[in-house]
């Protein structure tokens, strides 16, 4: 009996050494306190950070030091490419792939939730677009000082802030020469009407100056009217249809330059007797993308929320691995914006890489590098 014991003490012995062997000879990693080395993949030696970022952890680190993840203000259209970005990104620079989530609304308190529950779980690094500026901002001043860094993407919070930066559309820019393509579409002539959100926001301000100064550059354009406030479904939908209805004969072109006044114009001139009006709108959800097939809407301007993405994760990384952003740095960084036609309307992803992979190029040299 006592043989049979020992026999069995021993065979259970050998598995447990057998086990070890199959872990390379060393010991498992417990602690988290070594590095990850490992090989650089093809897609880094393709990628602009080769030779300028580190692949994979740097010295002392592990993949945990790098779990990073994005959250959106609410569930919107406009963060639909941003997780694929972000994970581009980490697969190019040899980190984990990130998480995404957002509240049902724009409430901070419930994306604040969001955010405490995934910093609980491991997060070390987040890009966000707060759901309320002010008390996102106070959100954000919370994570950094817990040493979580945070990289801000869609709009900026209220500043000054521990943000490292902000990636976001120049809203005057995009709405300038969104205006501006409208304008050359109906001949430099004609009557213009402007679609906007709320008039209370310092964004929807910028835009409706950028309408006013793009059609006064225009002595045979005349600026119809500015709507504000419509950048609901309902809401946007009444407006294009009472405007038509009350002044159809002074107009001869529409700027959106938000959402929902963007989806109603695909719908309301796709009607054959609004044929002559032309019409811009603004980012590339489907139903607007299928309004410049159907040839009811002239283009529509993007936001390059892909690029957003992608680049705040490379600069999560940078910062994880010890690069500082440099004071004489802006805050706010112009992630772009791009006019999509019937020309390119299948290619809105792509147009949005090649112009951040543009920016890419010279994006390390915003950073002073860590010491080797």
């Amino acid at each position: 009996m006592k043989k049979r014991i020992i026999s069995i003490l021993l065979s259970i012995a050998m598995a447990a050494t057998l086990v070890t062997g199959c872990s390379g000879g060393k010991n498992a990693d417990t602690d988290g306190s070594s590095s990850d080395s490992k090989e650089p993949s093809a897609a880094y030696g393709e990628s602009v950070w080769k030779d300028v970022v580190d692949y994979g952890p740097a010295d002392g680190k592990t993949d945990k030091d790098y779990a990073f993840g994005g959250v959106f203000g609410a569930i919107n259209s406009y963060s639909d490419p941003m997780q694929g970005a972000a994970d581009e990104a980490a697969e190019e620079l040899g980190i984990p792939s990130t998480q995404f989530d957002a509240p049902k609304d724009w409430v901070q308190n419930d994306q604040n939730t969001i955010l405490d529950g995934l910093i609980a779980k491991g997060l070390k690094g987040i890009y966000m677009m707060t759901s309320d500026p002010v008390a996102g901002n106070e959100q954000i001043s919370k994570m950094v000082g817990s040493g979580v860094p945070v990289v801000c993407v869609g709009g900026s919070p209220d500043t000054p802030s521990e943000a490292t930066l902000t990636l976001a559309t120049d809203v005057y820019q995009a709405s300038y020469d969104g205006t501006i393509n409208l304008i050359e579409a109906m001949g430099g002539k004609g009557g213009v009407v402007g679609l906007c959100g709320a008039v209370t926001d310092t964004n929807t301000q910028s835009r409706m100056k950028a309408i006013e100064d793009a059609c006064a550059e225009y002595p045979d354009v005349n600026l119809v009217q500015i709507i504000g406030d419509i950048d609901e479904s309902e809401a946007s939908v009444t407006a294009v249809e009472n405007i038509l209805a009350a002044k159809g004969d002074q107009i001869n072109g529409f700027i959106s330059t938000c959402y929902y006044p963007s989806v109603a114009l695909a719908s309301i001139l796709s009607e054959d007797k609004y044929s002559e009006i032309h019409a811009i709108g603004c980012d590339t959800d489907e139903a607007v993308l299928d309004g410049i097939k159907s040839g009811a809407l002239d283009g529509t301007m993007s936001q390059n929320p892909w690029g957003q993405a992608y680049l705040a994760t490379v600069t999560l990384k940078m910062l994880t691995d010890g690069w500082t952003y440099k004071d004489s740095e802006e805050f706010l960084i112009d992630s772009g914006s791009f006019y999509i036609t019937s020309e390119n309307v299948d290619k809105v992803e792509e147009t949005q890489k090649e112009a951040t992979m543009e920016i890419a190029k010279t994006w390390a040299d915003k950073f002073e590098a860590p010491a080797k």
